[in-house]
């Protein structure tokens, strides 16, 4: 992990200066967000966009909203139990036609109309991935805790790549679909055994996390912990550890936050530690699901 992650890439020569962009998408009853995220597509000045919502039959009016955009739509049926966003991105490059892709959330907004140019001038033939910055904007006291942890991760490790080749992306054989926990992770290290990861303060986002009760941070992480030992398994021992000693470094590093936001700097531990609690229970509950299914 972080292997071949650079700060940034300058003086790059873009491998074809007009490609078409695969934004895709993935939903589920998202019509208070969709609608801001394509109107700020709509408005970017580069014109060779392809939008791709992977829908999982959605019961509000997301599809219509995005039928308005002129979007590809992809149905699907609405899963029996939580669905790792992996196999949807998977589906949605499938019918993708750009020769790059764009993962967004339904979530999430593109600030500047000269997002997408930005965003393109990043690939060359020796950057085929790209981080993009997000700005997280959270309610709820904390929502912010965590978004302030969110906003240390800027040019360290833990960010991951959300663009890239549609070549590179088949030649790591995409998203593991069986992966949850670390997903974007996981797969930026595959991307970095074939490619360096660009990035640029230039080419931002928004991320309109908007209201999460801790109860239900909480309860993300354990679904999460359900699959974390299927990402832990696919990752070597020493980036295992990397995980934990590139986050407490970046944590302390930001100290001087004790003075300017000492709350919130203080419960971002607090928050790390229950959320560490709760994927350890997510994957003991997981193991023991296994066992009891198995006859063990």
């Amino acid at each position: 992990m972080g292997r071949n992650y650079k700060k940034s890439y300058k003086n790059t020569t873009e491998i074809n200066t007009k490609p078409l962009v695969s934004i895709i998408i993935p939903t589920y009853n998202e019509e208070k967000n969709i609608d801001i995220l394509l109107s700020s597509i709509s408005r970017q000045q580069y014109k060779k966009i392809e939008i791709v919502v992977v829908d999982q039959s959605s019961t509000d009016k997301t599809v219509e909203i995005a039928k308005k955009y002129g979007a590809i739509i992809i149905d699907l049926p609405k899963p029996m139990f939580y669905s790792p966003p992996g196999n949807n991105r998977n589906i949605g490059a499938k019918k993708s036609s750009g020769s790059i892709l764009l993962h967004l959330d339904a979530d999430m907004e593109l600030p500047k109309s000269n997002f997408i140019d930005n965003f393109i001038k990043l690939f060359d033939k020796e950057h085929r991935a790209v981080i993009i910055h997000e700005v997280d904007i959270a309610e709820g006291f904390w929502n912010k805790c965590k978004a302030l942890e969110r906003s240390l991760y800027w040019n360290t490790e833990m960010e991951a790549a959300r663009g890239v080749s549609l070549e590179l992306f088949e030649q790591v054989q995409g998203y593991d679909r069986k992966i949850s926990s670390g997903e974007d992770f996981h797969i930026s290290s595959k991307y970095e055994e074939y490619t360096k990861i660009n990035s640029s303060k230039q080419v931002i986002l928004y991320h309109k996390t908007g209201y999460i009760s801790l109860k239900n941070l909480l309860m993300k992480k354990f679904h999460y912990g359900k699959t974390a030992k299927l990402f832990l398994n696919n990752i070597k021992n020493d980036q295992k550890k990397n995980i934990v000693i590139i986050s407490l470094r970046i944590y302390l590093k930001n100290w001087k936050l004790l003075f300017t936001s000492p709350i919130y700097y203080v419960c971002m531990f607090l928050l790390r530690f229950f959320e560490l609690i709760a994927i350890n229970l997510g994957m003991v509950y997981q193991e023991t699901l296994l066992k009891i299914t198995s006859g063990r």
